[in-house]
Protein backbone atom coordinates (compact mmCIF):
# COMPACT_ATOMS: atom_id res chain seq x y z
CA UNK A 1 0.00 0.00 0.00
CA UNK A 2 1.37 3.56 -0.96
CA UNK A 3 2.44 5.76 2.35
CA UNK A 4 0.95 9.11 2.66
CA UNK A 5 3.84 11.07 1.45
CA UNK A 6 3.40 8.97 -2.06
CA UNK A 7 -0.35 9.63 -1.81
CA UNK A 8 0.15 13.41 -1.37
CA UNK A 9 2.46 13.37 -4.14
CA UNK A 10 0.66 10.70 -6.51
CA UNK A 11 -2.81 12.88 -5.59
CA UNK A 12 -0.94 15.83 -6.82
CA UNK A 13 0.10 14.17 -10.33
CA UNK A 14 -3.32 13.56 -10.66
CA UNK A 15 -4.55 17.04 -10.34
CA UNK A 16 -1.63 18.74 -11.97
CA UNK A 17 -2.29 17.03 -15.31
CA UNK A 18 -6.36 18.24 -14.72
CA UNK A 19 -4.56 21.40 -14.22
CA UNK A 20 -2.69 21.63 -17.43
CA UNK A 21 -5.38 20.77 -19.50
CA UNK A 22 -7.96 23.08 -17.54
CA UNK A 23 -5.87 26.00 -17.85
CA UNK A 24 -5.47 25.26 -21.77
CA UNK A 25 -9.41 24.99 -22.45
CA UNK A 26 -10.07 27.75 -19.99
CA UNK A 27 -7.35 30.48 -21.81
CA UNK A 28 -9.15 29.43 -25.01
CA UNK A 29 -12.50 29.88 -23.49
CA UNK A 30 -12.12 33.20 -22.60
CA UNK A 31 -10.85 34.61 -25.36
CA UNK A 32 -13.48 32.93 -27.63
CA UNK A 33 -16.23 34.21 -25.30
CA UNK A 34 -14.88 37.86 -25.19
CA UNK A 35 -14.87 38.15 -28.43
CA UNK A 36 -17.83 36.67 -29.70
CA UNK A 37 -19.63 39.08 -26.98
CA UNK A 38 -17.75 41.99 -27.57
CA UNK A 39 -16.51 44.47 -24.89
CA UNK A 40 -19.77 45.57 -23.17
CA UNK A 41 -21.60 42.26 -22.82
CA UNK A 42 -18.42 40.64 -21.71
CA UNK A 43 -18.00 43.71 -18.82
CA UNK A 44 -22.17 42.96 -18.05
CA UNK A 45 -21.26 39.14 -17.78
CA UNK A 46 -18.69 39.72 -15.18
CA UNK A 47 -19.96 42.06 -12.96
CA UNK A 48 -23.08 40.18 -12.37
CA UNK A 49 -21.17 36.68 -12.51
CA UNK A 50 -18.72 38.59 -9.76
CA UNK A 51 -21.90 39.69 -7.94
CA UNK A 52 -23.56 36.36 -7.54
CA UNK A 53 -20.20 35.22 -6.17
CA UNK A 54 -20.60 38.00 -3.73
CA UNK A 55 -24.02 36.68 -2.45
CA UNK A 56 -22.72 33.24 -2.77
CA UNK A 57 -20.16 33.09 -0.38
CA UNK A 58 -21.69 31.17 1.78
CA UNK A 59 -21.36 28.13 -0.38
CA UNK A 60 -17.39 28.39 0.15
CA UNK A 61 -17.66 28.44 4.08
CA UNK A 62 -20.00 25.26 3.68
CA UNK A 63 -17.83 24.18 1.31
CA UNK A 64 -14.96 24.33 3.91
CA UNK A 65 -16.33 23.32 7.00
CA UNK A 66 -18.35 20.02 5.01
CA UNK A 67 -14.66 18.89 4.00
CA UNK A 68 -13.24 19.72 7.43
CA UNK A 69 -15.34 17.50 9.19
CA UNK A 70 -15.27 14.58 6.59
CA UNK A 71 -11.83 14.35 6.49
CA UNK A 72 -11.66 14.95 10.42
CA UNK A 73 -14.13 11.97 11.28
CA UNK A 74 -11.86 9.71 8.27
CA UNK A 75 -8.95 10.36 10.41
CA UNK A 76 -10.62 9.12 13.40
CA UNK A 77 -12.15 6.06 11.75
CA UNK A 78 -15.75 6.19 12.54
CA UNK A 79 -17.99 5.36 9.50
CA UNK A 80 -21.47 5.44 11.62
CA UNK A 81 -19.96 9.03 12.49
CA UNK A 82 -19.43 9.72 8.85
CA UNK A 83 -22.74 8.87 7.73
CA UNK A 84 -24.45 10.90 10.26
CA UNK A 85 -21.82 14.38 9.43
CA UNK A 86 -22.97 13.64 5.82
CA UNK A 87 -26.48 13.37 6.34
CA UNK A 88 -26.59 16.94 8.44
CA UNK A 89 -23.80 18.54 5.60
CA UNK A 90 -26.77 17.90 3.08
CA UNK A 91 -29.64 19.39 5.03
CA UNK A 92 -27.76 22.54 5.28
CA UNK A 93 -26.76 22.77 1.96
CA UNK A 94 -30.77 22.80 1.21
CA UNK A 95 -31.36 25.35 3.72
CA UNK A 96 -28.86 27.60 2.66
CA UNK A 97 -29.34 26.81 -0.86
CA UNK A 98 -32.99 28.66 -0.08
CA UNK A 99 -31.82 31.55 1.43
CA UNK A 100 -28.82 32.29 -1.13
CA UNK A 101 -31.82 31.72 -3.86
CA UNK A 102 -33.71 34.68 -1.87
CA UNK A 103 -30.72 36.84 -1.47
CA UNK A 104 -29.33 36.24 -5.45
CA UNK A 105 -32.94 37.64 -6.83
CA UNK A 106 -33.59 40.23 -4.53
CA UNK A 107 -30.28 41.92 -4.13
CA UNK A 108 -28.62 41.24 -7.94
CA UNK A 109 -32.91 42.86 -9.14
CA UNK A 110 -32.10 45.54 -7.18
CA UNK A 111 -28.29 46.34 -8.34
CA UNK A 112 -29.36 45.55 -12.32
CA UNK A 113 -32.16 48.08 -12.30
CA UNK A 114 -30.72 50.71 -9.74
CA UNK A 115 -27.10 50.54 -9.70
CA UNK A 116 -25.60 48.77 -13.07
CA UNK A 117 -23.76 51.15 -15.25
CA UNK A 118 -24.81 49.74 -18.55
CA UNK A 119 -26.44 50.11 -22.05
CA UNK A 120 -30.41 50.01 -21.26
CA UNK A 121 -31.06 48.03 -24.29
CA UNK A 122 -29.48 45.31 -22.42
CA UNK A 123 -31.01 45.19 -19.16
CA UNK A 124 -33.66 42.45 -20.01
CA UNK A 125 -30.40 40.38 -21.23
CA UNK A 126 -28.86 40.89 -17.88
CA UNK A 127 -32.03 39.71 -16.11
CA UNK A 128 -31.93 35.99 -17.77
CA UNK A 129 -28.40 36.10 -17.31
CA UNK A 130 -28.70 36.97 -13.14
CA UNK A 131 -31.26 34.05 -13.54
CA UNK A 132 -29.26 31.55 -15.10
CA UNK A 133 -25.96 32.31 -12.73
CA UNK A 134 -28.17 32.22 -9.66
CA UNK A 135 -30.05 28.60 -11.12
CA UNK A 136 -26.10 27.77 -11.47
CA UNK A 137 -24.61 29.00 -7.70
CA UNK A 138 -28.23 26.74 -6.41
CA UNK A 139 -26.79 23.61 -8.12
CA UNK A 140 -23.37 24.57 -6.86
CA UNK A 141 -24.84 24.34 -3.10
CA UNK A 142 -26.48 21.52 -3.36
CA UNK A 143 -23.87 18.97 -4.36
CA UNK A 144 -21.13 20.83 -2.14
CA UNK A 145 -21.05 17.68 0.27
CA UNK A 146 -21.01 15.16 -2.29
CA UNK A 147 -17.20 17.11 -3.99
CA UNK A 148 -16.37 17.52 -0.54
CA UNK A 149 -16.94 13.54 0.11
CA UNK A 150 -14.66 12.88 -3.12
CA UNK A 151 -11.95 14.94 -2.13
CA UNK A 152 -11.75 13.75 1.85
CA UNK A 153 -11.80 10.12 0.37
CA UNK A 154 -8.55 11.94 -1.42
CA UNK A 155 -9.97 9.93 -5.02
CA UNK A 156 -8.32 12.82 -6.52
CA UNK A 157 -7.93 10.88 -9.98
CA UNK A 158 -11.91 10.95 -9.84
CA UNK A 159 -12.22 14.61 -9.67
CA UNK A 160 -9.64 15.61 -12.51
CA UNK A 161 -11.68 13.42 -14.82
CA UNK A 162 -14.45 15.13 -13.90
CA UNK A 163 -13.00 18.57 -13.68
CA UNK A 164 -11.65 17.85 -17.35
CA UNK A 165 -15.01 17.36 -19.22
CA UNK A 166 -16.45 20.26 -17.15
CA UNK A 167 -13.49 22.30 -18.88
CA UNK A 168 -14.28 20.65 -22.19
CA UNK A 169 -18.26 21.55 -22.14
CA UNK A 170 -17.68 24.52 -21.35
CA UNK A 171 -14.81 25.11 -24.43
CA UNK A 172 -17.64 23.74 -26.53
CA UNK A 173 -20.04 26.27 -24.86
CA UNK A 174 -17.54 28.93 -26.44
CA UNK A 175 -17.04 27.66 -29.56
CA UNK A 176 -20.87 27.51 -30.14
CA UNK A 177 -22.09 31.11 -29.17
CA UNK A 178 -19.22 32.33 -31.43
CA UNK A 179 -21.89 30.86 -34.28
CA UNK A 180 -24.98 31.76 -32.42
CA UNK A 181 -27.77 33.64 -34.19
CA UNK A 182 -29.56 34.49 -31.00
CA UNK A 183 -28.55 37.08 -27.95
CA UNK A 184 -25.17 35.83 -27.26
CA UNK A 185 -24.80 36.61 -24.03
CA UNK A 186 -28.31 34.83 -23.02
CA UNK A 187 -27.09 31.96 -24.74
CA UNK A 188 -24.08 31.42 -22.75
CA UNK A 189 -25.84 31.99 -19.66
CA UNK A 190 -28.02 29.24 -20.21
CA UNK A 191 -25.62 26.82 -21.91
CA UNK A 192 -23.27 28.00 -18.86
CA UNK A 193 -25.52 26.91 -16.42
CA UNK A 194 -26.68 23.48 -18.23
CA UNK A 195 -22.92 22.68 -17.97
CA UNK A 196 -22.51 23.14 -14.41
CA UNK A 197 -25.73 20.89 -13.58
CA UNK A 198 -24.02 18.51 -15.84
CA UNK A 199 -20.99 18.04 -14.04
CA UNK A 200 -22.64 18.52 -10.53
CA UNK A 201 -24.76 15.70 -10.97
CA UNK A 202 -22.25 13.18 -12.52
CA UNK A 203 -20.34 13.49 -8.82
CA UNK A 204 -23.29 13.33 -6.98
CA UNK A 205 -23.81 9.77 -9.14
CA UNK A 206 -20.29 8.99 -8.60
CA UNK A 207 -20.59 9.09 -4.52
CA UNK A 208 -23.35 7.74 -4.31
CA UNK A 209 -21.76 4.56 -6.21
CA UNK A 210 -18.18 4.51 -4.36
CA UNK A 211 -19.17 6.16 -0.81
CA UNK A 212 -21.42 4.63 1.40
CA UNK A 213 -21.86 7.44 3.67
CA UNK A 214 -23.70 9.41 0.01
CA UNK A 215 -26.33 7.54 0.68
CA UNK A 216 -29.19 9.68 1.90
CA UNK A 217 -32.39 7.90 4.11
CA UNK A 218 -33.81 11.15 5.17
CA UNK A 219 -34.42 11.14 9.29
CA UNK A 220 -35.60 12.76 11.98
CA UNK A 221 -32.24 14.97 13.29
CA UNK A 222 -30.68 13.09 16.23
CA UNK A 223 -27.37 14.53 16.62
CA UNK A 224 -28.36 18.77 17.25
CA UNK A 225 -24.81 19.53 18.24
CA UNK A 226 -23.32 18.02 15.27
CA UNK A 227 -25.69 20.39 13.42
CA UNK A 228 -24.67 23.31 15.84
CA UNK A 229 -20.63 22.67 15.25
CA UNK A 230 -20.34 22.38 11.49
CA UNK A 231 -22.95 25.51 11.37
CA UNK A 232 -20.86 26.96 13.93
CA UNK A 233 -17.56 26.17 11.29
CA UNK A 234 -18.90 27.62 8.66
CA UNK A 235 -20.56 30.96 10.26
CA UNK A 236 -16.71 31.90 11.04
CA UNK A 237 -16.02 31.21 7.53
CA UNK A 238 -18.39 32.93 6.32
CA UNK A 239 -16.93 36.10 7.71
CA UNK A 240 -13.86 35.21 6.05
CA UNK A 241 -14.77 34.01 3.20
CA UNK A 242 -17.41 36.76 2.41
CA UNK A 243 -15.01 39.33 3.06
CA UNK A 244 -12.65 38.61 0.49
CA UNK A 245 -15.71 38.26 -1.80
CA UNK A 246 -16.76 41.33 -1.09
CA UNK A 247 -13.42 42.81 -1.30
CA UNK A 248 -12.92 41.82 -5.34
CA UNK A 249 -16.63 42.05 -6.29
CA UNK A 250 -16.63 45.61 -4.20
CA UNK A 251 -13.12 46.58 -6.05
CA UNK A 252 -15.28 45.94 -9.55
CA UNK A 253 -18.23 47.82 -8.55
CA UNK A 254 -16.48 50.85 -7.25
CA UNK A 255 -14.53 50.85 -10.70
CA UNK A 256 -17.85 50.64 -11.84
CA UNK A 257 -18.82 54.14 -10.76
CA UNK A 258 -15.69 55.80 -10.98
CA UNK A 259 -14.71 54.57 -14.43
CA UNK A 260 -17.61 52.81 -16.35
CA UNK A 261 -18.36 49.94 -17.75
CA UNK A 262 -15.25 49.14 -20.09
CA UNK A 263 -12.83 48.89 -16.89
CA UNK A 264 -15.01 46.14 -15.80
CA UNK A 265 -14.13 44.07 -18.90
CA UNK A 266 -10.21 44.96 -17.86
CA UNK A 267 -11.17 43.72 -14.80
CA UNK A 268 -12.76 40.35 -15.89
CA UNK A 269 -10.33 39.47 -17.83
CA UNK A 270 -7.99 40.14 -14.80
CA UNK A 271 -10.06 38.48 -12.51
CA UNK A 272 -9.52 35.24 -15.20
CA UNK A 273 -6.06 34.81 -14.82
CA UNK A 274 -6.58 35.24 -11.03
CA UNK A 275 -9.37 32.55 -11.28
CA UNK A 276 -6.50 30.63 -13.36
CA UNK A 277 -3.52 30.81 -11.00
CA UNK A 278 -5.81 30.30 -7.62
CA UNK A 279 -6.67 27.12 -9.63
CA UNK A 280 -3.64 26.18 -10.21
CA UNK A 281 -3.06 27.13 -5.91
CA UNK A 282 -5.49 24.87 -4.95
CA UNK A 283 -4.67 22.11 -7.42
CA UNK A 284 -1.32 21.27 -4.87
CA UNK A 285 -3.80 22.42 -2.06
CA UNK A 286 -6.41 20.22 -2.26
CA UNK A 287 -4.62 17.13 -2.51
CA UNK A 288 -2.34 18.02 0.51
CA UNK A 289 -5.35 19.15 2.68
CA UNK A 290 -7.33 15.72 3.76
CA UNK A 291 -3.77 14.43 5.21
CA UNK A 292 -3.72 17.74 7.48
CA UNK A 293 -6.67 17.38 8.67
CA UNK A 294 -6.67 13.16 9.29
CA UNK A 295 -3.51 13.71 11.23
CA UNK A 296 -5.15 16.11 13.24
CA UNK A 297 -8.13 13.97 13.67
CA UNK A 298 -5.66 11.40 14.63
CA UNK A 299 -4.11 13.47 17.14
CA UNK A 300 -0.77 13.47 15.57
CA UNK A 301 -0.02 17.43 16.10
CA UNK A 302 3.16 17.16 14.50
CA UNK A 303 3.08 15.92 11.49
CA UNK A 304 -0.26 18.12 10.88
CA UNK A 305 2.17 21.47 11.43
CA UNK A 306 4.82 19.31 9.08
CA UNK A 307 2.44 18.80 6.05
CA UNK A 308 1.44 22.53 7.02
CA UNK A 309 4.93 24.21 6.44
CA UNK A 310 5.19 21.77 3.53
CA UNK A 311 2.43 23.09 1.47
CA UNK A 312 2.84 26.99 2.21
CA UNK A 313 6.09 26.60 1.09
CA UNK A 314 5.28 24.48 -2.17
CA UNK A 315 2.63 25.88 -3.03
CA UNK A 316 3.86 29.65 -2.82
CA UNK A 317 6.91 28.73 -4.80
CA UNK A 318 4.87 26.70 -7.54
CA UNK A 319 2.74 29.64 -7.66
CA UNK A 320 6.48 31.99 -8.40
CA UNK A 321 7.02 29.28 -11.25
CA UNK A 322 4.54 30.60 -13.11
CA UNK A 323 3.37 34.01 -11.99
CA UNK A 324 7.14 35.61 -12.66
CA UNK A 325 7.36 34.55 -16.32
CA UNK A 326 3.46 36.10 -16.83
CA UNK A 327 4.49 38.93 -14.94
CA UNK A 328 7.58 39.96 -16.93
CA UNK A 329 5.73 38.72 -20.11
CA UNK A 330 2.20 40.03 -19.39
CA UNK A 331 1.78 42.21 -22.40
CA UNK A 332 3.04 40.01 -25.02
CA UNK A 333 0.77 37.20 -23.72
CA UNK A 334 -2.42 39.14 -23.22
CA UNK A 335 -2.15 40.43 -26.80
CA UNK A 336 -1.62 36.55 -27.84
CA UNK A 337 -4.22 35.62 -25.89
CA UNK A 338 -6.87 38.11 -26.47
CA UNK A 339 -6.29 38.61 -30.49
CA UNK A 340 -6.06 42.50 -29.48
CA UNK A 341 -3.52 44.51 -27.52
CA UNK A 342 -4.49 44.23 -24.11
CA UNK A 343 -5.42 47.93 -22.13
CA UNK A 344 -3.03 49.30 -19.96
CA UNK A 345 -5.48 48.88 -17.12
CA UNK A 346 -5.92 45.34 -18.44
CA UNK A 347 -2.28 44.21 -18.05
CA UNK A 348 -2.01 46.47 -14.94
CA UNK A 349 -4.40 44.45 -13.14
CA UNK A 350 -3.14 41.05 -14.12
CA UNK A 351 0.08 42.11 -12.39
CA UNK A 352 -1.53 42.97 -9.22
CA UNK A 353 -3.24 39.90 -9.38
CA UNK A 354 -0.08 37.31 -9.49
CA UNK A 355 1.54 39.38 -6.71
CA UNK A 356 -1.48 39.07 -4.24
CA UNK A 357 -1.94 34.89 -4.99
CA UNK A 358 1.58 34.78 -4.58
CA UNK A 359 1.40 36.12 -1.28
CA UNK A 360 -2.22 35.01 -0.62
CA UNK A 361 -0.11 31.58 -0.61
CA UNK A 362 2.72 31.94 1.75
CA UNK A 363 0.40 31.43 4.86
CA UNK A 364 -2.07 28.94 2.89
CA UNK A 365 -1.13 25.88 4.85
CA UNK A 366 -1.04 27.56 8.34
CA UNK A 367 -4.65 28.61 7.40
CA UNK A 368 -5.64 24.60 7.10
CA UNK A 369 -3.45 23.89 10.48
CA UNK A 370 -6.14 26.60 11.96
CA UNK A 371 -8.93 24.71 9.89
CA UNK A 372 -7.95 21.33 11.30
CA UNK A 373 -7.84 22.63 14.94
CA UNK A 374 -11.29 24.14 14.62
CA UNK A 375 -10.75 27.22 16.08
CA UNK A 376 -10.97 29.51 13.71
CA UNK A 377 -12.98 32.32 14.76
CA UNK A 378 -10.11 34.96 15.56
CA UNK A 379 -8.61 34.08 11.88
CA UNK A 380 -11.56 35.22 9.79
CA UNK A 381 -12.40 37.93 12.39
CA UNK A 382 -9.10 39.58 12.29
CA UNK A 383 -7.96 38.68 8.80
CA UNK A 384 -11.60 38.90 7.00
CA UNK A 385 -11.85 42.55 8.56
CA UNK A 386 -8.33 43.39 6.95
CA UNK A 387 -9.60 42.18 3.52
CA UNK A 388 -12.88 44.82 3.57
CA UNK A 389 -10.89 47.45 4.94
CA UNK A 390 -9.01 47.42 1.42
CA UNK A 391 -12.33 48.90 -0.08
CA UNK A 392 -12.58 52.39 1.91
CA UNK A 393 -8.81 53.09 1.92
CA UNK A 394 -9.24 52.27 -2.10
CA UNK A 395 -12.32 54.02 -2.61
CA UNK A 396 -10.32 57.08 -0.97
CA UNK A 397 -7.58 56.81 -3.34
CA UNK A 398 -9.62 56.84 -6.35
CA UNK A 399 -12.20 59.77 -4.98
CA UNK A 400 -9.15 61.87 -4.70
CA UNK A 401 -8.39 61.59 -8.02
CA UNK A 402 -5.64 58.41 -8.35
CA UNK A 403 -5.63 55.60 -11.24
CA UNK A 404 -7.38 52.84 -11.14
CA UNK A 405 -4.18 50.39 -9.52
CA UNK A 406 -4.64 52.73 -6.53
CA UNK A 407 -6.95 49.89 -5.12
CA UNK A 408 -5.38 46.87 -5.75
CA UNK A 409 -2.01 48.88 -4.27
CA UNK A 410 -4.08 48.49 -1.48
CA UNK A 411 -4.98 45.30 -1.54
CA UNK A 412 -1.62 44.06 -1.77
CA UNK A 413 -0.36 46.06 1.28
CA UNK A 414 -3.15 43.99 2.97
CA UNK A 415 -2.00 40.71 1.95
CA UNK A 416 1.76 41.45 3.27
CA UNK A 417 -0.25 42.80 6.51
CA UNK A 418 -2.21 39.42 6.31
CA UNK A 419 1.17 37.59 6.81
CA UNK A 420 1.87 38.17 10.29
CA UNK A 421 -1.50 38.05 11.17
CA UNK A 422 -2.08 34.46 10.19
CA UNK A 423 1.12 33.19 11.46
CA UNK A 424 0.47 34.91 14.60
CA UNK A 425 -3.05 33.43 14.95
CA UNK A 426 -1.28 30.22 14.22
CA UNK A 427 1.26 29.96 16.85
CA UNK A 428 -1.36 30.69 19.38
CA UNK A 429 -3.91 28.19 18.07
CA UNK A 430 -1.66 25.48 17.17
CA UNK A 431 1.79 26.05 18.57
CA UNK A 432 3.19 27.17 15.51
CA UNK A 433 7.18 28.04 15.71
CA UNK A 434 6.51 31.26 14.27
CA UNK A 435 10.07 32.21 14.01
CA UNK A 436 11.40 28.75 12.63
CA UNK A 437 8.60 29.06 10.10
CA UNK A 438 9.18 32.88 8.96
CA UNK A 439 13.26 31.73 9.17
CA UNK A 440 12.81 28.75 7.08
CA UNK A 441 9.73 29.32 5.01
CA UNK A 442 8.69 33.20 4.19
CA UNK A 443 11.73 34.68 3.81
CA UNK A 444 13.80 31.96 1.75
CA UNK A 445 10.41 31.49 -0.73
CA UNK A 446 10.32 35.30 -0.75
CA UNK A 447 13.83 35.93 -1.43
CA UNK A 448 14.09 33.30 -4.21
CA UNK A 449 10.94 34.63 -5.77
CA UNK A 450 12.64 38.15 -6.01
CA UNK A 451 15.68 36.85 -7.29
CA UNK A 452 14.72 35.26 -10.09
CA UNK A 453 12.29 37.98 -11.21
CA UNK A 454 15.15 40.24 -10.99
CA UNK A 455 17.63 37.66 -13.48
CA UNK A 456 14.49 36.97 -15.56
CA UNK A 457 13.98 40.30 -15.71
CA UNK A 458 17.73 41.20 -16.94
CA UNK A 459 16.96 38.74 -19.25
CA UNK A 460 13.44 39.82 -21.07
CA UNK A 461 14.97 43.40 -21.57
CA UNK A 462 17.88 41.90 -23.48
CA UNK A 463 15.57 39.57 -25.57
CA UNK A 464 12.59 41.69 -25.82
CA UNK A 465 12.71 42.60 -29.56
CA UNK A 466 12.28 38.85 -30.09
CA UNK A 467 8.93 38.33 -27.72
CA UNK A 468 8.57 34.80 -28.33
CA UNK A 469 12.07 33.56 -27.57
CA UNK A 470 12.08 35.95 -24.51
CA UNK A 471 9.21 33.58 -23.57
CA UNK A 472 10.05 31.00 -24.09
CA UNK A 473 13.86 31.51 -22.20
CA UNK A 474 11.97 33.30 -19.50
CA UNK A 475 9.48 30.61 -18.95
CA UNK A 476 11.91 27.94 -19.25
CA UNK A 477 14.75 29.47 -16.73
CA UNK A 478 12.09 30.09 -14.04
CA UNK A 479 10.94 26.14 -14.26
CA UNK A 480 14.38 25.55 -13.52
CA UNK A 481 16.02 28.61 -11.25
CA UNK A 482 12.92 27.80 -8.82
CA UNK A 483 12.53 23.84 -9.15
CA UNK A 484 16.92 23.37 -8.65
CA UNK A 485 17.16 26.18 -5.69
CA UNK A 486 13.85 24.74 -4.10
CA UNK A 487 14.92 21.24 -3.64
CA UNK A 488 18.53 21.63 -2.93
CA UNK A 489 18.11 24.64 -0.17
CA UNK A 490 14.50 24.97 0.94
CA UNK A 491 13.03 21.41 1.00
CA UNK A 492 13.87 19.44 3.97
CA UNK A 493 15.54 16.46 4.11
CA UNK A 494 11.93 14.82 4.63
CA UNK A 495 10.38 16.53 1.37
CA UNK A 496 13.27 15.38 -0.67
CA UNK A 497 13.17 11.73 0.56
CA UNK A 498 9.13 12.17 -0.57
CA UNK A 499 10.06 13.25 -3.72
CA UNK A 500 13.04 10.70 -4.58
CA UNK A 501 10.89 7.63 -2.91
CA UNK A 502 7.95 8.21 -5.40
CA UNK A 503 10.64 9.32 -8.16
CA UNK A 504 11.50 5.39 -7.71
CA UNK A 505 8.14 4.01 -7.69
CA UNK A 506 7.15 5.77 -11.35
CA UNK A 507 10.55 4.50 -12.80
CA UNK A 508 10.03 0.83 -11.52
CA UNK A 509 6.09 0.63 -12.87
CA UNK A 510 7.81 2.03 -16.24
CA UNK A 511 10.69 -0.79 -15.91
CA UNK A 512 7.93 -3.07 -14.96
CA UNK A 513 5.82 -2.94 -17.92
CA UNK A 514 8.72 -3.32 -20.35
Amino acid sequence: MMNNSGRVILNTGFLYANMLVTLAVQLIAVRLVLQALGPVDYGIYSIIAGLVAMFAFMNVAMSAATQRFLSYTIGIGNLKELKEIFYHSVLLHLLIGIIILILLEIGGNYYIIHILQAPKARMEAAHILLHCITFSTLANIITVPYEADINANENLGAIALINILDSLMKLGTAIYIGFSSQDKLVVYGLLTATTISLTLLIKILYCRKHYPESHIHFHPIKQWKKIKDIASFAIWNFIGSGCSIVRYQGTAILLNAFFGILINTAYGIAQQVNSLLIFFANTIVRAIRPQIIKSEGRGDRTRMLQLSYTTCKITSLMVAILAIPLYIEMDFILNIWLHHPPTTECAMFCRAFLIIVFINQLTIGLQIAIESVGKIRNLQIIVGSMHFLSLPFGYMCMKIGLPANSIMICIIIEEIICIGLRTLIAYKQTGLAYKTFVMKNVLPTTGLAIITWGILQSLHELLQHTPWISCIFVSAFSIIIISTVTYKYILTFEEQRAINGFGKLILNKIKSRQ
